[in-house]
Protein backbone atom coordinates (compact mmCIF):
# COMPACT_ATOMS: atom_id res chain seq x y z
CA UNK A 1 0.00 0.00 0.00
CA UNK A 2 0.80 3.34 -1.00
CA UNK A 3 1.56 5.81 2.08
CA UNK A 4 -0.14 9.62 0.78
CA UNK A 5 0.96 12.67 2.91
CA UNK A 6 -2.31 13.40 4.06
CA UNK A 7 -2.46 10.02 5.77
CA UNK A 8 1.39 10.55 6.96
CA UNK A 9 0.13 13.85 8.52
CA UNK A 10 -2.96 12.19 9.82
CA UNK A 11 -1.16 9.27 11.75
CA UNK A 12 1.27 11.65 13.26
CA UNK A 13 -1.67 13.78 15.04
CA UNK A 14 -3.43 10.36 15.93
CA UNK A 15 0.16 9.10 17.76
CA UNK A 16 1.03 12.86 19.44
CA UNK A 17 -2.61 13.88 20.73
CA UNK A 18 -4.61 11.08 20.98
CA UNK A 19 -7.58 12.30 22.62
CA UNK A 20 -7.79 15.87 21.40
CA UNK A 21 -9.24 15.18 17.80
CA UNK A 22 -11.82 13.04 19.98
CA UNK A 23 -12.70 15.99 22.18
CA UNK A 24 -12.86 18.66 19.51
CA UNK A 25 -15.27 16.55 17.12
CA UNK A 26 -17.92 15.73 20.31
CA UNK A 27 -17.88 19.78 20.67
CA UNK A 28 -18.61 20.54 17.14
CA UNK A 29 -21.62 18.08 17.47
CA UNK A 30 -23.39 19.29 20.75
CA UNK A 31 -23.54 22.69 19.56
CA UNK A 32 -24.70 21.59 16.00
CA UNK A 33 -27.53 20.06 17.63
CA UNK A 34 -28.41 23.30 20.05
CA UNK A 35 -28.19 25.09 16.86
CA UNK A 36 -30.85 22.97 14.45
CA UNK A 37 -32.70 21.11 15.86
CA UNK A 38 -36.20 21.74 17.74
CA UNK A 39 -36.26 20.04 21.13
CA UNK A 40 -39.77 18.54 21.17
CA UNK A 41 -39.20 17.36 24.98
CA UNK A 42 -41.25 18.64 27.82
CA UNK A 43 -40.36 22.04 27.44
CA UNK A 44 -42.79 22.50 23.48
CA UNK A 45 -45.65 24.66 23.55
CA UNK A 46 -49.66 23.56 23.01
CA UNK A 47 -50.47 24.97 19.91
CA UNK A 48 -53.12 27.57 19.46
CA UNK A 49 -56.88 26.44 19.51
CA UNK A 50 -59.86 28.76 18.78
CA UNK A 51 -62.56 29.26 21.60
CA UNK A 52 -65.46 30.43 19.47
CA UNK A 53 -67.58 28.15 16.81
CA UNK A 54 -68.35 28.36 13.51
CA UNK A 55 -70.87 29.82 12.65
CA UNK A 56 -73.20 32.16 10.29
CA UNK A 57 -74.07 35.91 10.91
CA UNK A 58 -76.89 37.29 9.05
CA UNK A 59 -77.39 41.62 8.99
CA UNK A 60 -79.03 43.81 6.85
CA UNK A 61 -77.83 46.55 5.17
CA UNK A 62 -76.58 48.97 7.52
CA UNK A 63 -75.96 47.41 10.24
CA UNK A 64 -72.85 46.27 12.32
CA UNK A 65 -71.28 43.13 12.65
CA UNK A 66 -68.06 41.46 14.98
CA UNK A 67 -66.58 38.49 13.55
CA UNK A 68 -65.32 36.61 16.91
CA UNK A 69 -61.47 34.88 15.96
CA UNK A 70 -61.49 34.38 19.94
CA UNK A 71 -57.77 32.05 20.57
CA UNK A 72 -56.44 30.76 23.02
CA UNK A 73 -52.47 29.49 23.60
CA UNK A 74 -51.93 32.13 20.77
CA UNK A 75 -47.94 32.60 22.55
CA UNK A 76 -45.94 33.87 19.64
CA UNK A 77 -48.24 32.90 16.74
CA UNK A 78 -49.98 35.60 14.84
CA UNK A 79 -53.84 34.85 13.84
CA UNK A 80 -54.33 35.68 10.47
CA UNK A 81 -58.14 36.58 9.11
CA UNK A 82 -59.18 36.45 5.84
CA UNK A 83 -61.89 36.69 3.35
CA UNK A 84 -63.68 34.93 0.50
CA UNK A 85 -66.49 36.52 -1.30
CA UNK A 86 -69.53 35.38 -1.61
CA UNK A 87 -69.55 33.22 -5.34
CA UNK A 88 -65.81 33.88 -5.21
CA UNK A 89 -62.56 31.64 -4.59
CA UNK A 90 -59.83 34.29 -4.77
CA UNK A 91 -58.88 34.85 -0.77
CA UNK A 92 -58.20 38.46 0.36
CA UNK A 93 -56.13 39.39 3.13
CA UNK A 94 -57.82 41.68 5.88
CA UNK A 95 -55.04 41.28 9.10
CA UNK A 96 -51.97 39.70 10.52
CA UNK A 97 -51.74 39.77 14.12
CA UNK A 98 -52.76 43.53 15.84
CA UNK A 99 -52.14 44.63 12.17
CA UNK A 100 -54.78 45.24 9.92
CA UNK A 101 -53.71 44.77 6.05
CA UNK A 102 -57.40 46.09 4.11
CA UNK A 103 -57.81 49.65 3.70
CA UNK A 104 -61.04 49.61 4.16
CA UNK A 105 -61.92 52.01 6.89
CA UNK A 106 -65.46 50.32 7.90
CA UNK A 107 -63.44 47.16 9.05
CA UNK A 108 -61.63 47.32 12.62
CA UNK A 109 -59.38 44.55 14.23
CA UNK A 110 -59.55 44.84 17.97
CA UNK A 111 -57.41 41.81 18.83
CA UNK A 112 -58.79 38.35 17.38
CA UNK A 113 -62.10 40.01 16.91
CA UNK A 114 -63.07 41.66 13.41
CA UNK A 115 -65.91 44.38 13.49
CA UNK A 116 -67.18 45.56 10.18
CA UNK A 117 -69.87 48.62 10.78
CA UNK A 118 -72.08 49.73 7.47
CA UNK A 119 -72.38 46.20 6.04
CA UNK A 120 -72.98 46.07 2.35
CA UNK A 121 -74.40 43.66 0.16
CA UNK A 122 -70.38 43.11 -1.07
CA UNK A 123 -69.18 42.56 2.71
CA UNK A 124 -70.47 38.82 2.25
CA UNK A 125 -68.84 35.94 2.26
CA UNK A 126 -66.56 33.18 4.61
CA UNK A 127 -64.02 34.81 6.97
CA UNK A 128 -61.33 32.19 7.85
CA UNK A 129 -59.53 32.58 11.05
CA UNK A 130 -56.07 30.95 10.76
CA UNK A 131 -52.91 30.36 12.00
CA UNK A 132 -50.28 29.72 9.53
CA UNK A 133 -48.63 25.90 11.33
CA UNK A 134 -48.44 22.45 9.85
CA UNK A 135 -50.82 21.30 10.00
CA UNK A 136 -52.93 24.85 9.59
CA UNK A 137 -55.59 25.38 12.74
CA UNK A 138 -58.79 27.49 10.78
CA UNK A 139 -62.25 29.16 11.91
CA UNK A 140 -64.81 29.97 9.48
CA UNK A 141 -67.54 31.95 9.34
CA UNK A 142 -70.12 33.07 7.45
CA UNK A 143 -71.88 36.53 6.41
CA UNK A 144 -75.01 36.88 4.91
CA UNK A 145 -76.12 40.40 3.93
CA UNK A 146 -79.50 40.95 3.19
CA UNK A 147 -80.81 43.60 1.36
CA UNK A 148 -83.58 45.01 -0.52
CA UNK A 149 -84.81 44.40 -3.82
CA UNK A 150 -84.23 46.21 -7.05
CA UNK A 151 -85.91 45.87 -10.13
CA UNK A 152 -85.73 46.53 -13.71
CA UNK A 153 -87.67 45.46 -17.25
CA UNK A 154 -86.08 43.24 -19.67
CA UNK A 155 -88.34 44.70 -22.20
CA UNK A 156 -88.80 48.03 -23.64
CA UNK A 157 -90.93 50.99 -21.27
CA UNK A 158 -93.63 50.73 -24.46
CA UNK A 159 -94.14 48.48 -26.22
CA UNK A 160 -96.37 48.79 -30.11
CA UNK A 161 -97.96 44.99 -30.90
CA UNK A 162 -100.43 44.45 -33.39
CA UNK A 163 -103.99 43.20 -32.58
CA UNK A 164 -104.12 38.97 -32.31
CA UNK A 165 -99.94 39.06 -31.12
CA UNK A 166 -98.69 37.11 -28.12
CA UNK A 167 -96.40 39.74 -25.94
CA UNK A 168 -94.21 38.47 -23.09
CA UNK A 169 -93.19 40.97 -20.53
CA UNK A 170 -90.20 40.40 -18.45
CA UNK A 171 -88.19 41.92 -15.39
CA UNK A 172 -85.05 40.95 -13.50
CA UNK A 173 -84.75 41.53 -9.90
CA UNK A 174 -81.78 41.14 -7.28
CA UNK A 175 -82.01 41.37 -3.34
CA UNK A 176 -81.25 39.05 -0.69
CA UNK A 177 -83.15 37.25 0.11
CA UNK A 178 -84.10 36.49 -3.93
CA UNK A 179 -86.99 38.50 -4.67
CA UNK A 180 -90.96 37.67 -5.41
CA UNK A 181 -91.69 39.08 -8.68
CA UNK A 182 -95.39 39.63 -8.91
CA UNK A 183 -97.19 41.66 -12.12
CA UNK A 184 -100.68 44.15 -11.93
CA UNK A 185 -101.82 46.00 -14.14
CA UNK A 186 -102.72 49.90 -13.33
CA UNK A 187 -105.96 50.39 -15.04
CA UNK A 188 -107.39 47.24 -13.17
CA UNK A 189 -107.25 43.37 -12.95
CA UNK A 190 -105.14 41.61 -15.31
CA UNK A 191 -106.56 40.00 -18.63
CA UNK A 192 -106.57 36.56 -17.04
CA UNK A 193 -108.95 39.00 -14.19
CA UNK A 194 -106.97 38.66 -11.49
CA UNK A 195 -105.15 41.38 -9.42
CA UNK A 196 -102.22 39.71 -10.11
CA UNK A 197 -99.58 37.20 -10.91
CA UNK A 198 -96.57 35.69 -9.45
CA UNK A 199 -93.52 35.03 -12.13
CA UNK A 200 -90.85 36.29 -13.57
CA UNK A 201 -92.58 36.55 -16.92
CA UNK A 202 -95.92 37.35 -18.09
CA UNK A 203 -97.26 36.45 -21.59
CA UNK A 204 -100.98 37.82 -23.17
CA UNK A 205 -101.94 35.74 -26.38
CA UNK A 206 -104.49 37.08 -28.43
CA UNK A 207 -103.91 40.77 -27.41
CA UNK A 208 -106.65 43.40 -28.21
CA UNK A 209 -107.77 47.11 -27.41
CA UNK A 210 -108.83 45.52 -23.70
CA UNK A 211 -105.76 44.80 -22.68
CA UNK A 212 -103.91 47.98 -23.75
CA UNK A 213 -102.59 49.74 -20.07
CA UNK A 214 -99.70 49.83 -17.64
CA UNK A 215 -98.24 46.92 -16.18
CA UNK A 216 -96.50 46.86 -13.52
CA UNK A 217 -93.60 44.27 -12.30
CA UNK A 218 -92.95 44.26 -8.27
CA UNK A 219 -89.99 42.54 -6.17
CA UNK A 220 -90.63 42.04 -2.79
CA UNK A 221 -88.26 40.07 -0.36
CA UNK A 222 -89.06 41.49 2.88
CA UNK A 223 -86.74 43.76 3.13
CA UNK A 224 -87.12 47.31 3.02
CA UNK A 225 -89.41 49.18 0.39
CA UNK A 226 -90.86 46.95 -2.42
CA UNK A 227 -89.18 47.93 -6.31
CA UNK A 228 -91.10 48.16 -9.26
CA UNK A 229 -90.59 48.40 -12.68
CA UNK A 230 -93.29 49.65 -15.69
CA UNK A 231 -93.91 48.82 -18.92
CA UNK A 232 -96.88 50.04 -21.46
CA UNK A 233 -99.00 47.76 -23.85
CA UNK A 234 -100.57 49.89 -26.78
CA UNK A 235 -102.18 47.48 -29.48
CA UNK A 236 -102.52 48.29 -32.94
CA UNK A 237 -105.71 47.42 -34.64
CA UNK A 238 -108.16 48.39 -37.48
CA UNK A 239 -111.22 50.73 -37.00
CA UNK A 240 -114.02 49.91 -35.05
CA UNK A 241 -116.80 51.88 -35.63
CA UNK A 242 -120.82 51.76 -34.26
CA UNK A 243 -123.34 54.68 -34.39
CA UNK A 244 -125.52 56.02 -31.82
CA UNK A 245 -128.42 56.23 -34.27
CA UNK A 246 -128.81 53.81 -37.24
CA UNK A 247 -132.14 56.46 -38.74
CA UNK A 248 -132.42 59.94 -36.76
CA UNK A 249 -135.58 61.19 -38.10
CA UNK A 250 -135.85 64.99 -37.91
CA UNK A 251 -137.85 67.97 -39.84
CA UNK A 252 -137.17 71.04 -41.73
CA UNK A 253 -135.48 73.75 -39.79
CA UNK A 254 -133.97 71.84 -36.95
CA UNK A 255 -130.70 71.02 -35.71
CA UNK A 256 -129.18 67.84 -35.89
CA UNK A 257 -126.50 65.43 -34.91
CA UNK A 258 -125.03 62.34 -36.29
CA UNK A 259 -122.76 60.82 -34.01
CA UNK A 260 -119.82 57.56 -35.03
CA UNK A 261 -117.80 56.22 -32.58
CA UNK A 262 -114.72 55.12 -33.61
CA UNK A 263 -111.81 53.62 -32.29
CA UNK A 264 -108.59 52.56 -33.89
CA UNK A 265 -104.96 51.92 -33.32
CA UNK A 266 -103.08 54.73 -34.47
CA UNK A 267 -105.84 56.74 -34.19
CA UNK A 268 -107.92 56.68 -37.48
CA UNK A 269 -109.03 59.57 -39.76
CA UNK A 270 -112.63 59.72 -40.15
CA UNK A 271 -114.81 61.36 -43.13
CA UNK A 272 -118.01 61.92 -44.24
CA UNK A 273 -120.58 60.91 -47.56
CA UNK A 274 -124.08 61.96 -48.00
CA UNK A 275 -125.58 59.24 -50.93
CA UNK A 276 -121.75 58.71 -51.82
CA UNK A 277 -120.47 62.44 -52.41
CA UNK A 278 -117.71 63.61 -49.94
CA UNK A 279 -119.23 66.17 -48.20
CA UNK A 280 -116.67 69.32 -48.36
CA UNK A 281 -114.50 70.32 -45.39
CA UNK A 282 -115.29 67.66 -43.03
CA UNK A 283 -111.86 65.76 -43.04
CA UNK A 284 -110.59 67.54 -40.40
CA UNK A 285 -110.67 66.73 -36.75
CA UNK A 286 -112.54 70.03 -35.72
CA UNK A 287 -114.06 71.97 -37.87
CA UNK A 288 -114.26 75.96 -36.58
CA UNK A 289 -117.06 78.31 -37.63
CA UNK A 290 -114.83 81.09 -38.89
CA UNK A 291 -116.29 84.28 -40.47
CA UNK A 292 -115.42 84.49 -44.41
CA UNK A 293 -113.82 87.71 -44.36
CA UNK A 294 -114.00 88.11 -48.40
CA UNK A 295 -118.15 88.48 -47.73
CA UNK A 296 -118.03 89.99 -44.36
CA UNK A 297 -120.34 87.19 -43.30
CA UNK A 298 -120.13 83.33 -42.41
CA UNK A 299 -119.22 80.73 -44.73
CA UNK A 300 -122.63 79.37 -44.89
CA UNK A 301 -121.77 75.44 -46.06
CA UNK A 302 -119.42 75.72 -42.88
CA UNK A 303 -122.09 77.28 -40.84
CA UNK A 304 -124.23 74.21 -42.60
CA UNK A 305 -122.13 71.50 -41.45
CA UNK A 306 -119.52 70.91 -39.35
CA UNK A 307 -117.27 67.96 -37.96
CA UNK A 308 -115.95 67.75 -34.45
CA UNK A 309 -114.28 64.63 -32.11
CA UNK A 310 -113.88 64.19 -28.48
CA UNK A 311 -112.41 61.42 -27.74
CA UNK A 312 -113.91 58.32 -29.55
CA UNK A 313 -117.02 60.42 -30.37
CA UNK A 314 -117.42 61.88 -34.08
CA UNK A 315 -120.08 64.43 -34.15
CA UNK A 316 -121.05 65.78 -37.83
CA UNK A 317 -123.66 68.36 -37.23
CA UNK A 318 -126.24 70.02 -39.52
CA UNK A 319 -127.48 73.43 -39.01
CA UNK A 320 -130.87 74.44 -40.20
CA UNK A 321 -131.73 71.25 -42.27
CA UNK A 322 -133.45 71.20 -44.82
CA UNK A 323 -134.96 68.11 -47.59
CA UNK A 324 -131.73 68.20 -49.74
CA UNK A 325 -130.22 67.62 -46.01
CA UNK A 326 -131.83 63.67 -45.87
CA UNK A 327 -130.05 60.56 -47.20
CA UNK A 328 -127.60 57.95 -46.18
CA UNK A 329 -124.56 59.39 -44.41
CA UNK A 330 -121.76 57.24 -44.17
CA UNK A 331 -118.53 57.77 -41.38
CA UNK A 332 -115.25 56.53 -42.54
CA UNK A 333 -112.86 55.56 -40.78
CA UNK A 334 -109.28 54.49 -42.30
CA UNK A 335 -106.00 53.62 -39.97
CA UNK A 336 -103.08 51.91 -41.66
CA UNK A 337 -104.59 48.59 -40.58
CA UNK A 338 -107.14 48.83 -42.59
CA UNK A 339 -110.76 51.07 -43.48
CA UNK A 340 -114.47 50.50 -41.57
CA UNK A 341 -117.82 52.29 -42.36
CA UNK A 342 -121.43 52.66 -40.75
CA UNK A 343 -124.60 54.70 -42.01
CA UNK A 344 -126.91 56.59 -40.62
CA UNK A 345 -130.13 57.37 -42.72
CA UNK A 346 -131.38 60.74 -41.91
CA UNK A 347 -134.82 61.31 -43.23
CA UNK A 348 -138.30 62.75 -42.46
CA UNK A 349 -140.09 59.78 -43.04
CA UNK A 350 -142.59 58.20 -40.04
CA UNK A 351 -141.11 55.87 -37.74
CA UNK A 352 -143.25 52.01 -38.08
CA UNK A 353 -145.98 51.78 -36.20
CA UNK A 354 -146.26 50.65 -32.70
CA UNK A 355 -149.52 48.79 -31.83
CA UNK A 356 -150.86 49.83 -28.33
CA UNK A 357 -154.44 48.09 -28.55
CA UNK A 358 -155.33 44.83 -26.19
CA UNK A 359 -155.04 41.55 -28.20
CA UNK A 360 -158.15 40.44 -26.59
CA UNK A 361 -161.42 41.93 -28.38
CA UNK A 362 -164.43 43.27 -26.89
CA UNK A 363 -166.26 43.07 -29.81
CA UNK A 364 -167.81 39.74 -31.86
CA UNK A 365 -167.55 40.99 -35.01
CA UNK A 366 -165.24 43.92 -34.79
CA UNK A 367 -161.92 45.31 -33.35
CA UNK A 368 -160.52 48.52 -32.76
CA UNK A 369 -156.98 49.22 -33.41
CA UNK A 370 -154.94 51.52 -32.02
CA UNK A 371 -151.10 52.62 -32.69
CA UNK A 372 -148.32 55.34 -32.19
CA UNK A 373 -146.21 56.84 -34.36
CA UNK A 374 -143.59 59.05 -34.13
CA UNK A 375 -142.89 62.08 -37.52
CA UNK A 376 -141.76 65.45 -37.68
CA UNK A 377 -144.25 66.37 -40.36
CA UNK A 378 -148.56 65.25 -39.76
CA UNK A 379 -149.39 62.05 -41.04
CA UNK A 380 -151.53 62.10 -43.93
CA UNK A 381 -152.93 58.50 -44.66
CA UNK A 382 -152.71 54.83 -42.76
CA UNK A 383 -153.00 51.35 -44.85
CA UNK A 384 -154.08 48.79 -42.56
CA UNK A 385 -153.46 44.82 -43.90
CA UNK A 386 -155.05 42.48 -41.90
CA UNK A 387 -156.06 38.43 -42.36
CA UNK A 388 -157.43 35.62 -40.19
CA UNK A 389 -154.26 33.53 -38.84
CA UNK A 390 -154.13 30.07 -40.04
CA UNK A 391 -155.74 28.32 -36.65
CA UNK A 392 -159.16 29.74 -34.78
CA UNK A 393 -159.01 29.38 -31.44
CA UNK A 394 -162.54 28.33 -31.03
CA UNK A 395 -161.99 25.07 -33.76
CA UNK A 396 -162.74 22.20 -31.16
CA UNK A 397 -162.28 19.87 -33.46
CA UNK A 398 -158.92 20.63 -34.34
CA UNK A 399 -159.56 21.35 -37.68
CA UNK A 400 -157.28 23.52 -40.09
CA UNK A 401 -158.68 26.63 -40.84
CA UNK A 402 -156.43 28.13 -44.02
CA UNK A 403 -155.12 31.31 -43.96
CA UNK A 404 -157.24 34.36 -45.35
CA UNK A 405 -156.08 36.77 -47.99
CA UNK A 406 -154.84 39.99 -47.23
CA UNK A 407 -157.71 42.72 -46.59
CA UNK A 408 -156.57 46.40 -46.78
CA UNK A 409 -157.85 49.70 -45.59
CA UNK A 410 -156.78 53.19 -46.17
CA UNK A 411 -157.93 55.85 -44.69
CA UNK A 412 -157.01 60.18 -45.44
CA UNK A 413 -156.40 61.45 -42.69
CA UNK A 414 -157.55 65.31 -42.47
CA UNK A 415 -155.59 68.06 -41.82
CA UNK A 416 -155.87 69.59 -38.55
CA UNK A 417 -154.18 72.11 -36.87
CA UNK A 418 -149.81 70.68 -36.56
CA UNK A 419 -148.28 70.93 -32.97
CA UNK A 420 -144.01 69.94 -32.84
CA UNK A 421 -145.16 67.18 -30.83
CA UNK A 422 -143.34 64.47 -32.75
CA UNK A 423 -145.74 61.75 -31.30
CA UNK A 424 -148.64 60.92 -33.15
CA UNK A 425 -151.96 58.41 -31.92
CA UNK A 426 -153.74 56.99 -33.72
CA UNK A 427 -157.29 54.25 -33.95
CA UNK A 428 -159.15 52.73 -36.60
CA UNK A 429 -162.30 50.06 -35.99
CA UNK A 430 -162.53 47.23 -38.21
CA UNK A 431 -165.52 46.06 -38.92
CA UNK A 432 -167.40 42.78 -40.47
CA UNK A 433 -165.06 40.40 -38.72
CA UNK A 434 -165.68 37.00 -37.42
CA UNK A 435 -166.82 35.93 -34.07
CA UNK A 436 -163.85 34.50 -32.03
CA UNK A 437 -161.56 34.39 -34.72
CA UNK A 438 -157.97 35.29 -34.85
CA UNK A 439 -156.09 38.01 -36.98
CA UNK A 440 -153.04 39.21 -38.40
CA UNK A 441 -152.56 42.58 -38.90
CA UNK A 442 -149.25 45.23 -39.89
CA UNK A 443 -150.55 48.84 -40.49
CA UNK A 444 -147.77 52.06 -41.90
CA UNK A 445 -148.04 55.67 -41.69
CA UNK A 446 -147.89 58.48 -44.72
CA UNK A 447 -146.60 61.56 -44.23
CA UNK A 448 -145.30 64.46 -46.72
CA UNK A 449 -142.27 62.91 -47.18
CA UNK A 450 -143.84 59.59 -48.01
CA UNK A 451 -144.12 56.11 -46.09
CA UNK A 452 -143.28 54.22 -43.20
CA UNK A 453 -141.81 51.11 -43.22
CA UNK A 454 -144.64 48.16 -41.67
CA UNK A 455 -145.32 47.65 -38.36
CA UNK A 456 -144.23 44.16 -36.37
CA UNK A 457 -147.11 41.61 -37.56
CA UNK A 458 -149.84 42.46 -34.11
CA UNK A 459 -151.99 39.47 -33.11
CA UNK A 460 -155.31 40.03 -32.27
CA UNK A 461 -159.33 38.20 -31.58
CA UNK A 462 -162.56 39.03 -31.78
CA UNK A 463 -164.62 38.69 -28.69
CA UNK A 464 -165.06 34.63 -27.85
CA UNK A 465 -167.25 34.61 -24.64
CA UNK A 466 -169.93 33.61 -27.38
CA UNK A 467 -168.42 30.83 -29.08
CA UNK A 468 -169.57 28.33 -26.80
CA UNK A 469 -173.22 29.30 -27.41
CA UNK A 470 -172.72 29.77 -31.46
CA UNK A 471 -170.40 26.99 -32.10
CA UNK A 472 -173.29 24.74 -31.25
CA UNK A 473 -175.79 23.16 -33.56
CA UNK A 474 -179.31 21.31 -33.50
CA UNK A 475 -181.38 20.10 -30.82
CA UNK A 476 -178.41 20.37 -28.10
CA UNK A 477 -178.17 23.82 -29.23
CA UNK A 478 -181.64 25.04 -28.75
CA UNK A 479 -181.97 23.30 -25.98
CA UNK A 480 -179.16 25.62 -24.49
CA UNK A 481 -180.65 28.64 -26.10
CA UNK A 482 -183.96 27.76 -24.57
CA UNK A 483 -182.17 27.06 -21.05
CA UNK A 484 -181.04 30.78 -20.78
CA UNK A 485 -184.03 32.49 -22.06
CA UNK A 486 -185.97 30.83 -19.37
CA UNK A 487 -183.28 31.43 -16.77
CA UNK A 488 -182.64 35.12 -17.36
CA UNK A 489 -186.27 36.43 -16.36
CA UNK A 490 -186.14 34.13 -13.00
CA UNK A 491 -182.69 35.66 -12.22
CA UNK A 492 -184.26 39.63 -12.93
CA UNK A 493 -187.31 38.67 -10.10
CA UNK A 494 -184.93 37.71 -7.92
CA UNK A 495 -182.33 41.10 -7.82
Amino acid sequence: MMETPFCMTLLTLLLLTPQGLSKGYNNYNYNYDETYYYDYGDGEEEPPSFLARSQTFTVEVGQSVIIPCDVENEGTNKLIIKKIPAGGVKEKLLSVGKQKVTRDRRIIVDGARLTISHARPRDAGTFLCQFDLEPPIELKHTLDVQYAPSIRSLAPPEQHVAKGSTVTLECKAQGNPEPIIRWSRQEGPLPSGLRSEQGKSLTLEGVDRHVEGTYLCTADNGIGELASAAMSVTVEYPPEITTEKAIVRTGEGDHVELVCLVRGRPSPDVTWTLDGRQLPDTDMDTQLHLPDLTSGGYDSQKDHLSLTHAAHRHTLTIKNVSEKDFGAYVCIAENVHGQRKAAIQMTGLPKPPQLTSSPNGGESTMYTLTWETESYYPITEFLIKYRKTQLGAWQTNRTMVMAGSWENVSQIVDSVNVSRDTRHSMAFTLTGLEVATDYVVVVRVRNKYGWSAESEHFHFSTKKAMAVLQSTSGARGQSVTLSVGLLLPLCLMNI
